[in-house]
C-alpha cells in the first residue's frame, strides 16, 4: 500500500529513533469451586481487568494510553486442568476446561461475561494453567488460533496486519499461568498470581506486535539557514504483512513470543505520516526492507543563486532548492549508538520511533531501540546532499 502524504513546512533539517516498550496486566480473579460438581458454598471463577501498568490499545482511529481491556471488547482464554500433575510434568495437555473462552469486559471492577461458568477442581492435587489473547477472534480482526480442540500445547495465532492504520490491531499474548490450586491459602505462583493476598489469577499480556512511528526534527545547525522543508511521503516498502506467532513456555525464561513463516507473497508498502502509529508485523528487515523519504528543500544562500524556469531560463533566488527528492535507506542498515551492531529486526513488544532529521546539505536518519516503556539510545547515518 502506497500513498501520498500532506505538505508540511518547518523551518528546520531530517532524523530516526527507535523501540520503547509497555505492557499490561490483565487479571482473571478465581474464586474457589469444585470439578466436575458445584457445591453450594462454591464460586464460579470470574474474570477481571487487573491493570498495575498502562498498554496502549486502538480505539477507533487513535491510540490510547489505558489501564484495562476496553468495555465492550473481549479476551480469549485457554485453560488446562491437571488431574494430579503439573505443567512441567505434563506440558502436552489439552485446553479442555476452557478453549478459546470469550470473556467480555461489562465495565469496572465488573466480572467479564463468559458462559458457560467454570470451577475450580475439587482435589487440592489438581491444578489449572491458563492463558489468554486480546483481541478475542471473531474471524474480523486478522487473528486465526490455530489450536484444535483435540491438539495438545499452547495455542499458535495467524495473523494479517490491516492495510489501513485505523483498522490495524493491537494483537496481544498473555504469559502462560502455570499450576494454580484451588485452596486460597496454599499455593503463589509468583507476583503476578498470588492468590494469597488477592484471591485472582492475573494475566500478564505483552504486545505481540512492533509499534512504529515517525518525527521530523531540525538540527540546530541548520536552523538559520534553513529555508523551508516539505515532507511530501513516507513509505515503508517490501514489509511482510502476515505471519504466524508461537508462544513457548520455560520454567527459567517464561513466555516467549517467536513470529515465523512470513511468506514472500505476504509483503505490502505502507505510506505513512508523522501523525499516526503502526501495528506492524515484528520480522526480520530484509535487504529489499526500506524506508523512503520524499520531500523538498531549501537552504539560504549568502548571495544571489539561480534556478530554471520549464523553458530553461535562469530565475534568480536566494536559496538553495532541492526539489522533488527521494531518499531510501535500507532498514537494516541502522545501528544503535555505540555499537556496530546493526537494528536487523522489529522485536515484539517494541517501540521503534524513526526520526527524519534536517541537517545543512545533508539528510540524517537515527535510531533507538529499547523495551517498551525504557529510555532509548540513539543510533544514526547520514546520507549527504550534492
Amino acid at each position: 500500500m502506497r500513498g501520498g502524504m500532506g505538505h508540511m513546512r518547518l523551518m528546520g533539517p531530517i532524523g530516526l529513533i527507535g523501540p520503547i516498550g509497555l505492557m499490561g496486566l490483565i487479571g482473571l480473579i478465581s474464586c474457589s469451586g469444585e470439578l466436575p460438581q458445584i457445591a453450594d458454598s462454591e464460586r464460579p471463577i470470574a474474570f477481571v481487568t487487573y491493570t498495575s501498568q498502562p498498554m496502549a490499545t486502538r480505539a477507533d482511529s487513535s491510540l490510547m494510553a489505558v489501564s484495562e481491556i476496553p468495555y465492550g471488547k473481549s479476551i480469549g482464554v485457554y485453560a488446562y486442568y491437571h488431574d494430579n500433575s503439573t505443567w512441567a510434568t505434563d506440558p502436552t495437555q489439552t485446553a479442555d476446561f476452557m478453549f478459546n473462552q470469550q470473556a467480555m469486559n461489562t465495565g469496572l471492577d465488573v466480572p467479564f461475561t463468559y458462559a458457560p461458568l467454570k470451577y475450580w477442581p475439587n482435589e487440592e492435587a489438581d491444578k489449572l494453567s491458563f492463558i489468554a489473547y486480546y483481541p478475542y477472534s471473531d474471524g474480523t480482526m486478522g487473528i486465526t488460533p490455530n489450536l484444535t480442540q483435540e491438539g495438545t500445547g499452547l495455542p499458535t495465532f495467524n495473523f494479517a496486519v490491516k492495510d489501513k492504520v485505523k483498522q490495524q490491531v493491537d494483537f496481544m499474548v498473555s504469559d502462560l499461568i502455570t499450576d494454580l490450586p484451588k485452596s486460597r491459602d496454599t499455593g503463589s505462583n509468583g507476583s503476578f498470581n498470588d492468590l494469597t493476598v488477592t484471591d485472582r489469577v492475573r494475566f500478564l499480556f505483552k504486545h505481540a506486535t512492533a509499534k512504529i512511528e515517525f518525527r521530523v526534527r531540525v538540527d540546530e545547525a541548520a536552523r538559520k539557514d534553513l529555508a523551508y522543508f516539505t515532507l511530501k511521503g513516507i513509505t515503508l516498502t517490501n514489509i511482510y504483512n502476515e505471519g504466524r506467532l508461537t508462544p513457548t513456555y520455560s520454567a527459567v525464561d517464561g513466555t516467549a513470543l517467536t513470529w515465523s513463516d512470513y511468506g514472500e507473497s505476504h509483503k505490502t508498502d505502507y505510506a505513512c505520516k508523522t501523525t499516526e502509529a503502526y501495528l506492524l508485523l515484528p520480522q526480520p528487515l530484509r535487504e529489499d526492507a526500506h524506508l523512503v523519504v520524499d520531500y523538498d528543500l531549501a537552504f539560504k544562500s549568502e548571495g544571489t543563486t539561480y534556478t530554471y524556469d520549464a523553458s530553461g531560463n535562469p530565475v534568480a533566488t536566494e536559496e538553495y532548492t532541492y526539489l522533488n527528492r527521494s531518499t531510501s535507506r535500507a532498514l537494516k542498515e541502522l545501528k544503535v549508538s555505540g555499537s556496530e551492531d546493526c537494528l536487523t529486526a522489529w522485536l515484539p513488544n517494541h517501540h521503534y520511533v524513526y526520526i527524519i532529521v534536517i541537517k545543512p546539505h545533508a539528510i540524517d536518519f537515527t535510531g533507538q531501540v529499547v523495551e517498551w516503556g525504557d529510555t532509548a539510545p540513539e543510533s544514526e547515518f547520514e546520507l549527504e546532499e550534492p
